[in-house]
């Protein structure tokens, strides 16, 4: 399938940086600009190129008859955001049980702009003690990109300098729908 997902990324254009070592078998991944539909398109497509068990966030709406399927079936986790769950301990719980497993975030939690980025991604590696990989996904360039990891230490002030600075390069589908400010 990497093969596959290779020669159909570069049929439009579009590359993947980056490889992915030992020390990240098991992390968290924060994907943005975040502002189209085929930011997942791109996104499963990087996932097998990369070669990782990558199981991401989507809203449960998407669970629906008919559909339910193919995001359960791609790693989608559901999450109902109308009320407080236990999200984090669920999470944690998928981070723990696998030696090669991550948890994609996209902190901007929607395709629309956002005056501030969630910052769940960064609380749960946080508290599990596990690396950040920030991958972006610049329309300009055509790239999939991945950071080195990085070690969240408690200080969100201070870490989303990082990731403010990391994303500040890359080009949205939609630049109307993309604020790099956490």
């Amino acid at each position: 399938m990497k093969t596959f997902f290779r020669f159909i990324m570069s049929l439009f254009g579009w590359k993947v940086e980056g490889e992915y070592t030992e020390e990240v078998n098991v992390c968290v991944i924060a994907v943005a600009p975040h502002t189209s539909n085929w930011d997942f398109i791109w996104g499963i497509m990087a996932r097998s190129i990369y070669g990782i068990n990558a199981h991401y966030l989507i809203k449960d709406s998407f669970f629906k008859p008919g559909i339910g399927w193919f995001f359960r079936v791609t790693g989608g986790i559901p999450v109902d955001r109308t009320k407080k769950n236990d999200l984090t301990t669920r999470l944690k719980k998928i981070l723990y049980s696998s030696e090669k497993v991550q948890i994609v975030f996209t902190p901007e939690g929607t395709r629309k702009r956002v005056d501030k980025w969630k910052s769940g991604f960064y609380w749960v590696a946080f508290e599990a003690g596990l690396p950040i990989v920030m991958h972006g996904i610049d329309y300009k360039k055509k790239v999939v990109t991945m950071s080195k990891p990085f070690y969240p230490t408690g200080n969100w002030e201070d870490d989303k300098k990082t990731f403010e600075e990391y994303y500040s390069d890359k080009t949205p589908a939609n630049p109307e729908g993309w604020n790099p400010k956490f």
